[in-house]
């Protein structure tokens, strides 16, 4: 009876594993592509705010991103009336990694029917930002 109460545990213990390494690989996943982006989105507002202030895309090669780096999205940035935004395709899991990279801040979030979402009370337009894309906005005026 013994024997059988711990092949019991030692199965309800190989389940519990068994179940947790598909997430754990997922949430690595997404944490990696949050790590990207928030590499990326820092070298761009160092860029913009070494006084890089001009309308229009930046460039990949004008960034000074650490050797090695390469992106895991295609990760975009421009400047467009006073505001920054750095955006790219990612999955909610993605997002979420990210937000809790930038301790929820509300100047990161997902782009929702031209807005950042979650954001302040009056919605901050991210104009074309496309839909479900991780975005950060911010003023550089």
């Amino acid at each position: 009876m013994k024997a059988l109460a711990v092949l019991f545990f030692l199965l309800g213990v190989l389940a519990l594993f068994w179940n947790g390494a598909p997430r754990d690989r997922e949430n690595r996943q997404a944490r990696a592509v949050a790590m990207n982006y928030a590499v990326w989105r820092n070298a761009v507002f160092l860029h913009v705010f070494a006084g890089h202030k001009e309308p229009g895309e930046i460039p990949l090669a004008a960034l000074r991103l650490p050797e090695g780096w390469t992106p895991l999205r295609n990760w975009t940035a421009r400047i467009e009336n006073g505001r920054c935004y750095a955006y790219g395709p990612a999955s909610a899991e993605e997002i979420a990694a990210a937000r809790d990279i930038f301790h929820g801040s509300f100047a990161v979030g997902r782009a929702v029917n031209g807005h950042l979402v979650p954001g302040h009370e009056s919605a901050v337009p991210v104009p074309g930002v496309p839909e479900d894309n991780l975005v950060t906005v911010v003023n550089v005026d």
